[in-house]
């Protein structure tokens, strides 16, 4: 018996034709350009994030640290006919570009010439007779101070050891003055001034009775005068001071934010935009000086 035996079947071959696989090429160069950029956005996301966050810390403390000292400025005891203190010269002095000689006697400081970031000192005595003061480096205040005891400090903006504007602090503890925060571009002070009013004991320059104790503009430094008349101290004077507006602007590292720079609102209240890839933030606080409180 013979069998029939059939030919064999065929497969046909089928494969990708050339125009499948340049989508396939493309879809996937899409796909891996998406993820790519998420990555790259969240890692920027992240970098200005933590920018803006060390912008708000840093200037936290920087204003905190010439707040406190402004708060307690100008306090002595005791403000009494008996008293033999008479101090003739104001508790605060400030510069609108800066103190010529930041290590200059109180009574001597003067003010530079040009452009640049304010300045301020500060004076106070400790809040105990006898009692050790320290400046705002820590530093305890030697018992040969002019007034014995008295504290005094200076604040202003010079280049840091990183090469950058920072805070700066000079007290009269002894030492050289020393940085306390790094990327403090703009030290700006307005100083609120009060009317005058019916001294309390016209015998002491710096009754609290001779100034009304409401502040009811705010200046800068320059178009306050510089002496302080016993018996009769104007209230545009620093003598009349009652207040202390601090405005910083605080920067961060270059690379936080883009080469077009991101606008900020200064310490003049203008919309301003660097393109440096920094980012930027000013912070405003305004203090009272107790010691000039009725």
């Amino acid at each position: 018996m013979s069998s029939i035996r059939m030919p064999p079947h065929r497969t046909r071959q089928r494969g990708y034709s050339l125009i499948e696989i340049m989508i396939s090429l493309l879809i996937g160069a899409v796909m891996i350009g998406a993820v790519l950029t998420a990555v790259s956005g969240t890692g920027l996301s992240g970098t200005r994030q933590s920018g803006h966050a060390q912008l708000s810390e840093d200037g936290q403390i920087a204003l905190n640290l010439i707040a406190t000292q402004l708060r307690m400025g100008g306090f002595w005891e005791p403000t009494s006919p008996v008293s033999s203190l008479h101090n003739t010269q104001p508790m605060l002095f400030g510069c609108r570009n800066g103190f010529s000689s930041v290590t200059a006697a109180f009574g001597s400081l003067a003010c530079a010439t040009g452009t640049g970031n304010d300045s301020v000192a500060v004076r106070y005595d400790t809040n105990e007779g006898g009692t050790t003061g320290f400046d705002c480096l820590g530093a305890a205040v030697p018992a040969g101070a002019t007034p014995p005891g008295w504290v005094d400090n200076r604040f202003y903006i010079a280049t840091g050891p990183s090469g950058n504007p920072s805070l700066f602090c000079r007290g009269n503890g002894g030492g050289d003055p020393q940085m306390l925060v790094d990327n403090v571009e703009t030290l700006q002070l307005r100083y609120g001034i009060a009317q005058a009013a019916a001294a309390g004991n016209s015998d002491l320059l710096f009754d609290r009775g001779t100034f009304a104790g409401q502040t009811v503009r705010y200046v800068r430094a320059d178009a306050l005068l510089t002496t302080c008349p016993r018996l009769s101290p104007a209230s545009n004077s620093w003598c009349g001071v009652t207040a202390v507006r601090v405005c910083i602007t605080m920067r961060t590292a270059p690379g936080a934010g883009p080469t077009t720079g991101t606008a900020f609102v200064n310490c003049d209240g203008t919309s301003t935009t660097i393109a440096d890839s920094r980012l930027r933030r000013s912070m405003v606080t305004t203090v009272s000086l107790r010691n000039r409180m009725p």
